[in-house]
């Protein structure tokens, strides 16, 4: 029982680490960032490799998982910078002031047209490297130079969208955040219980393979 309880604590640790990572990243680009994902997944599962019809099953598993966190991201109305996404009902239930809605829109407003700005910068960066290789030229040093300077103005949009969110979590009453913290708190714990289920079933399936 302890070594159960031990184990849901450091799931529960590495899951909200994870998902931190993944909504600073979603909030400007509007995809979940792909390694915050593979380690929230890999602490929620264990990966069965032995054989080939357990691995389809556990990329059958990862897929449901990312789509649900998909869906989850999309349905986001306010973000608590540094722990996720809050949704549409939740935030209503908030009962926010005309003051502390305006905020919110401000955020919203601000986020979505930095993730749009984002996937256009994107598609522009594809298409000229693509024109690039077509070309039969391509320079890697020019590459990398513009790679990084799009990071530093990625990371330049989120601290700005954090600004916008962190406006809204300040202009919020103490019980109003209490109330995002137990929130939060719920929603992490029935993540890391839904984790050691699935745990516990792979570990009953491994237990009967070795037994048959």
């Amino acid at each position: 029982m302890q070594r159960s309880i031990s184990s849901v604590s450091v799931k529960l640790a590495t899951l909200t680490a994870a998902l931190a990572l993944c909504g600073a990243a979603y909030a400007t680009t509007g995809t979940p960032a792909p390694a915050p994902m593979a380690v929230a997944q890999t602490a929620s599962s264990t990966v069965a490799s032995d054989t080939t019809g357990n691995m389809r099953g556990h990329h059958h598993k990862s897929g449901e998982h990312h789509k649900g966190m998909r869906h989850h991201m999309a349905d986001a109305a306010m973000w608590v910078p540094g722990y996720g996404p809050l949704n549409a009902k939740f935030v209503d239930s908030l009962a926010l002031t005309d003051s502390q809605s305006q905020l919110l829109k401000d955020a919203q407003a601000e986020q979505k047209a930095s993730r749009s700005a984002q996937r256009d910068a994107m598609k522009s960066a594809r298409a000229d490297k693509l024109q690039q290789i077509k070309g039969g030229k391509i320079d890697p040093h020019a590459a990398l130079k513009q790679s990084e300077e799009t990071r530093q103005q990625a990371q330049a949009e989120r601290n700005k969208i954090d600004g916008k969110w962190l406006a809204v979590w300040d202009a919020l009453d103490a019980g109003q955040q209490q109330k995002i913290t137990a929130n939060l708190n719920e929603r992490t714990e029935k993540f890391a219980k839904r984790a050691e289920e699935r745990k516990q079933r792979h570990d009953q399936r491994a237990a009967a393979k070795l037994a048959s």
